[in-house]
């Protein structure tokens, strides 16, 4: 009976468009980027656009699912949010609010419960009880969850409630509001992967999200928010530069400015060269404290992480490490692309006044690394498999700690030598082996014999650069 529910809620939604606009502008994950919809929406004319703006300003005409998450935020859901989205619902529009409770460093309150309270509801850090049940509309056989907490329902005869823990607690809930309909649910019941592999209750997450969507009909010709990261409220030019943020961040926007400056010019130094043509062009601020990324030409930088604003050093190192991305292009580093970038961030934050911080970073690294490769001789990073994460990272500082031993800028020679010799028009593919061949060039002697007594696995032969002669 369950299955044949689940197969008859799936017909009566199958000829449903969803256009869902997933909100990044209060908690910025790489889940809600683009995953969501993956696991969950994705087939047919159903199409998915991200908020990255401060969510009353963006265009939700043609969209009729919009999907809210967030975690422990200082990010407020503001009047003007408020109205946005009950406007939203009267339209006929389907809200999702997948809520995980959480406090900012300490600080009372959790932001997305101004959402939840304003139609009756709280979510709240009591964990969920197993085994869950769903309600039998759902047509569930089975509720998977990765924990989490639970909702209070102020009136619970105002809610469809659709999933319940062991002793009662409420984890899923739906009410009409307007043309359209509110549903809170916990974050624990939808994946977290950044891979996209784990769709848990998909079965039926897919067929209530679909009919959440039925209040509104949308153009399936167009994309429900032609908007995107540029779509910034805010943009700022200093110099060359952009700098992009939401209302939410305005207050953090000059002191991330003032160490990109401080930072950009330790980095060529370093270096030794500019950042690659086109790179570095424009700054994005994210609300996370768990770190960014880097397309090249503009950089994603998490504005809590290492508690800033109170504390810098951790914004000046993931400047570095992020830049550093910028730097390596047009080709990434083939072994250690990532934490060679961060090796530089410590050692830009050296730089800027804080030795023991840079400093203990590469330390504990390596430390790491020696509980599995004391001798940094039993893995070959280069093509080894199975290669434990803490050995690729704090074999890599280890490895730019002995050569700027002997070489002091050996950072600057090597990427001198690469912008050289690593030509785009010429080389398809940038190797561990041509690496190895640039380095080479950079110490001014044959490199080779000595990684591959590091167990890495590399040779001139392989190498598409030609070999370092004296």
């Amino acid at each position: 009976m369950a299955a044949e529910k689940a197969v008859a809620r799936q017909k009566g939604t199958s000829s449903v468009v969803v256009h869902s606009i997933t909100d990044l502008s209060h908690e910025f994950t790489f889940y809600a980027d683009g995953r969501f919809f993956t696991q969950y929406l994705r087939g047919g004319d159903n199409k998915d656009s991200r908020n990255w703006g401060t969510l009353h300003r963006c265009d939700m005409t043609n969209a009729n699912v919009l999907i809210l998450m967030s975690g422990a935020t200082p990010c407020p859901y503001v009047d003007a949010d408020m109205k946005a989205i009950s406007s939203f619902m009267a339209g006929g529009g389907g809200v999702v609010v997948l809520g995980a409770y959480g406090t900012f460093r300490g600080e009372p309150g959790y932001a997305l419960n101004r959402v939840a309270a304003a139609y009756g509801a709280l979510f709240v850090s009591e964990r969920a009880r197993p085994s869950l049940r769903a309600a039998s509309k759902l047509g569930a056989t089975k509720v998977e969850t990765y924990g989490g907490g639970t909702l209070v329902l102020a009136v619970p005869d105002d809610w469809d409630i659709l999933v319940r823990d062991a002793s009662g607690a409420v984890l899923m809930a739906r009410r009409a509001i307007g043309k359209g309909s509110l549903l809170l649910a916990s974050r624990a019941l939808f994946g977290h992967r950044p891979d996209a592999k784990d769709p848990i209750n998909s079965s039926w997450v897919r067929p209530l999200l679909l009919d959440m969507a039925k209040g509104k009909s949308v153009d399936p010709n167009k994309p429900p928010n032609p908007a995107g990261w540029a779509d910034y409220d805010n943009v700022v030019k200093y110099g060359s530069l952009e700098l992009h943020f939401s209302d939410y961040l305005r207050s953090e926007a000059d002191a991330i400015v003032g160490i990109y400056k401080e930072c950009l010019p330790v980095m060529r130094d370093l270096l030794g060269v500019p950042p690659s043509d086109g790179m570095m062009s424009a700054l994005l601020l994210l609300p996370t404290g768990g770190g960014g990324f880097s397309s090249g030409n503009r950089i994603g930088l998490g504005i809590w992480w290492g508690g800033f604003p109170e504390k810098r050093y951790g914004m000046i190192e993931l400047i570095g490490h992020e830049g550093t991305h910028s730097w390596v292009l047009p080709f990434a580093e083939p072994m250690w692309n990532e934490p060679i970038a961060t090796y530089v961030g410590a050692l830009v934050g050296c730089r800027l006044g804080y030795e023991k911080e840079g400093k203990g970073v590469i330390a504990g690294a390596i430390a790491r690394a020696r509980k599995d490769d004391p001798d940094m001789t039993r893995y070959d990073i280069a093509y080894g498999k199975n290669v434990p994460n803490a050995v690729v990272w704090g074999k890599t500082m280890w490895i730019w700690e002995q050569m700027r031993q002997e070489k002091p800028d050996i950072l600057a020679r090597y990427f001198r030598a690469k912008r050289r010799l690593a030509d785009p028009k010429t080389l398809k593919r940038y190797t561990p082996d041509d690496c190895i061949a640039v380095i080479s060039h950079a110490m001014e002697r044959d490199m080779f014999p000595w990684f591959q007594s590091l167990g890495l696995s590399v040779s001139a032969e392989q190498a598409h650069i030609a070999p370092f002669h004296p």
